[in-house]
């Protein structure tokens, strides 16, 4: 196994820029695909799963491989909406390049610097493809020149268009100085011909420039180029591959993927300037057990390591573990150890994927992306290793789900059964969230954004068979007093024949502090009330504050002080007891100034900064308090309290404020009494739907 002729990549672009299509065509180019698949007629073998060819988009990372002069390259198609952001991160993880897609119509759109602070973090060596430049209004300098401005990155085009929009028809090779013009019936196939006259100077001089560039990623090249020496071809393809390497600078092609045209010239680009694994070098863990960081080399010969990154789920075939080889050889029907999960992993054939289908592999090697089935305990973010020679390695922090809704079943008994699919369906995606409201009893079904939970509801009712209704949570609102109310008293008495009921209880209650819970305080002196039923006034207190006498919500922050009362000696019971405190407690519920207390979230809201003005006013029309501001990487971080019930939809919001620009965080702050003139709509609210 020769590591040095592998090549792996994350194809990442912001939604719409055609990637999916590039990957189609790059396949086809390289003969691994016998037709080029379209996106938009659903004919892609990469976005194949249904909820992809009805939205035209990737929704899921796919995976494919080919063959272009003796490398072998494995691709990852990261999807581009941020409703998915964390595929494209998963992905970025697991590669060793990327190749970064921009439209040449529209090169900067809302999500292309998210999906580029991303690429930036992970500080891996980039290649840049202008794609759509067959398109109407396509312009290769205008799109490099908005991508400079907004990334603020260093570009060098190592091609030039042939042909402007309709007319695009081929690219001048700056590396090669070559020209050459593509087909037009979509093979791909080229043909030389001549650098147009009237772009010489224009080509010569972007030629110097792709050399001066080359020349300053080495000390040894860069003298040489100062003191006016020529560099060799292969000299220039050193210097360039090393600068690519470091991040010194990103090379830039162009193409028309749907046109097939410059997809061979893409490949040769991946191939000659992306590194190997073995390029790269080492890669870096923790040692399981001294916690020390260790390292693996990049050899076919050192002991098995690598991270599942992915996770997809089947209800017929089972579970597929996408695994990133870093080290050793994957041979199939073997045992690897899980380091996060201390549990050894027996496991049976090894497969490459291509799309929606798996071909058996006998091994796989450091920078291969393959798949393994039907593991027990492997989750996405674990490492399997050698266990003689265990190692973890690190994963990426996924983002947190923004939006939430309630779970209802559509047909009666599917409840056990939305619990299972969704568990499910958790791991194959880890950003949902799926967690019953203790106080509401509700489902609920938290994502990233309303694509992410359609697309969820729909796997689940296409995979498990259970269809389900959204609906906005109710908010979990809470009831509390205002003031103490001394001397409390309920006498429970009831004669109907036979043995009576009789109870008498005498409370004090008053409000305790915010987020302090409630309180029971046994205070008897004497022997009016016999010390055996005190466990029923409890008991009938702990029922009282489940459902408060104002709209039926919990009761909190409350202390009842249980000081005297009166008994029977034959009709006094513990059920009487607790009737009566019941009763009391709701007494003195409403002679204390009750109130509805409502829930309080905490908002991070990273915004450009031409949108603060807007998001501060937004925040305080609903009822919000902005709390700080701070610069952030991608504009301004504001801090905010606002009412959960203002911002269950916040991330719809938010993107139609800020054209998709915005992200935010939110997590549970406190709880804060609800303004007078709310209170009535929602206690009448409360009681419509008991009723």
């Amino acid at each position: 196994m020769d590591v040095s002729n592998i090549r792996n990549f994350a194809l990442v672009a912001q939604s719409g820029s055609g990637k999916t299509s590039l990957a189609e065509a790059m396949l086809f180019t390289a003969k691994s695909t016998t037709r080029m698949g379209n996106v938009d007629d659903g004919s892609s073998v990469l976005d194949f799963e249904p909820e992809e060819i009805k939205r035209n988009m990737s929704v899921s990372t796919a995976f494919h491989h080919l063959t272009w002069k003796k490398a072998k390259v494995y691709l990852m198609d990261a999807p581009g909406e941020d409703n998915f952001i964390s595929e494209a991160k998963a992905a970025i993880r697991a590669a060793d390049n990327v190749l970064f897609v921009v439209d040449a119509v529209n090169p900067v759109k809302p999500q292309t610097q998210k999906v580029w602070s991303i690429v930036k973090d992970s500080g891996l060596p980039v290649i840049m493809c202008v794609n759509k430049m067959g398109k109407e209004r396509a312009d290769f300098q205008k799109a490099m020149d908005a991508i400079r401005e907004a990334l603020d990155v260093r570009l060098v085009p190592v091609s030039l268009p042939l042909g402007e929009q309709e007319d695009f028809k081929g690219i001048v090779d700056l590396i090669q100085m070559k020209a050459f013009e593509f087909s037009n019936d979509g093979s791909g196939k080229t043909n030389p011909v001549d650098i147009p006259a009237d772009r010489q100077d224009e080509v010569e001089n972007l030629r110097n420039n792709l050399i001066e560039f080359a020349a300053e990623s080495d000390d040894v090249l860069l003298e040489k180029f100062l003191e006016g020496e020529e560099l060799t071809p292969d000299e220039i393809v050193s210097g360039l591959k090393q600068g690519i390497v470091s991040g010194g600078f990103i090379p830039v092609c162009c193409c028309s993927a749907t046109k097939n045209i410059a997809g061979s010239t893409l490949l040769d680009l991946i191939v000659q300037f992306l590194p190997s694994p073995d390029e790269l070098g080492g890669v870096s863990g923790t040692d399981p057990k001294s916690g020390d960081e260790t390292t693996r080399d990049p050899s076919p010969d050192a002991p098995i390591s690598g991270l599942v990154f992915k996770t997809l789920t089947d209800p017929y075939t089972g579970r597929l573990s996408i695994i990133r080889v870093y080290s050793g050889t994957l041979k199939p029907d073997g045992s690897l150890y899980n380091s996060n999960k201390e549990k050894a992993e027996r496991y049976g054939q090894i497969f490459a994927l291509e799309g929606k289908t798996q071909k058996p592999l006998k091994e796989a090697g450091p920078g291969e992306i393959v798949a393994i089935a039907k593991l027990k305990e492997t989750a996405t973010g674990d490492t399997l290793c050698d266990p003689a020679n265990a190692i973890t390695y690190p994963f990426v922090a996924l983002p947190l789900p923004v939006l939430t809704y309630a779970l209802k079943p559509r047909s009666r008994g599917d409840e056990e059964k939305i619990t299972q699919s969704l568990s499910r369906l958790q791991e194959e995606d880890p950003t949902i969230d799926v967690k019953r409201d203790q106080q509401t009893k509700e489902l609920l079904l938290s994502g990233n954004g309303q694509i992410h939970i359609d697309a969820t509801v729909e796997k689940m009712a296409r995979k498990f068979g259970v269809q389900v209704d959204l609906a906005i949570p109710r908010i979990p609102y809470h009831e509390t007093i205002k003031t103490s109310k001394k001397a409390v008293i309920y006498r429970h008495k009831k004669q109907s024949g036979g043995a009576g009921q009789f109870a008498e209880v005498h409370f004090d209650i008053s409000p305790r502090p915010r987020g302090k819970g409630f309180e029971f305080e046994e205070a008897l002196v004497g022997m009016n009330v016999p010390r055996n039923f005190v466990p029923g006034v409890e008991k009938g207190l702990k029922e009282a504050t489940g459902s408060g006498p104002l709209a039926g919500y919990p009761v909190v922050d409350v202390k009842v002080r249980f000081y005297d009362g009166k008994s029977h000696e034959v009709d006094s019971s513990e059920i009487a007891f607790k009737i009566a405190s019941i009763n009391c407690f709701k007494k003195g519920m409403l002679e204390a100034r009750p109130t509805l207390l409502e829930p309080i979230v905490k908002l991070t809201i990273t915004v450009p900064d031409d949108a603060v003005g807007d998001i501060i006013g937004d925040i305080n029309s609903r009822r919000g308090k902005i709390m700080g501001m701070e610069p952030g990487q991608a504009g301004q971080a504001i801090v905010a309290v606002v009412p959960l019930a203002e911002v269950q939809r916040y991330m719809l919001d938010l993107n139609a404020m800020t054209a998709g620009c915005g992200t935010f965080t939110m997590e549970q702050s406190h709880y804060e009494e609800v303004p007078p003139n709310l209170t009535e709509k929602i206690i009448a609210q409360a009681k419509e739907e008991k009723a």
